[in-house]
């Protein structure tokens, strides 16, 4: 089996009620489409935060102080209030810091799992921030969190990245 394939089961044609034969084997290349489509959707964010004129954090301030005005949760904007615009500057940085690591991470395969999970709270935050939740129809945060969660799940470094050099070498850590 090559490295970019993983075993799947399914099930078999008979019990599913069709007369296709299923493929026993999922590739892994789909995973690395999914990773590096994450890596460059949080690259692009991150690089527009670095390059605009104003600071980061006079924007995310404007955004923040609009929270209010959202349907954001009871404890979110307590939270957003008394934590975050208070140390604007401080979470500006986190969240760039934040973005570029999970970028790094997922355009190389390099513990693609941490830089999933940085991904999933990045955008979960984004999400709650705008007031959304999962089932929101318009919530294009909670799509790319689910992205970063299969990402996640299916172990994507280990296509095609440098966590497949990794696992070979530390077959049973949870990183890769």
């Amino acid at each position: 089996m090559s490295a970019l394939e993983s075993t799947a089961p399914l099930a078999p044609a008979e019990e599913n009620g069709c007369n296709v034969t299923l493929p026993r084997t999922v590739s892994r290349a789909l995973l690395v489409i999914l990773r590096v489509y994450l890596g460059v959707i949080l690259f692009i964010t991150n690089l527009g935060k670095l390059t605009r004129d104003n600071p980061f954090a006079t924007e995310m301030l404007r955004f923040l102080r609009g929270v209010a005005t959202r349907r954001a949760s009871a404890p979110y904007l307590h939270f957003v209030q008394n934590v975050v615009i208070p140390h604007a500057t401080l979470f500006s940085y986190l969240v760039m810091t934040g973005e570029a690591v999970a970028a790094f991470s997922l355009l190389t395969g390099t513990m693609t799992r941490v830089g999933a999970a940085v991904a999933m709270f990045l955008f979960l935050n984004y999400m709650l921030a705008e007031g959304r939740m999962f089932w929101s129809p318009d919530s294009e945060d909670a799509a790319v969190f689910f992205i970063a969660l299969v990402v996640f799940l299916g172990r994507a470094g280990r296509g095609w990245g440098v966590d497949a050099c990794l696992a070979r070498r530390w077959p049973k850590s949870p990183l890769w």
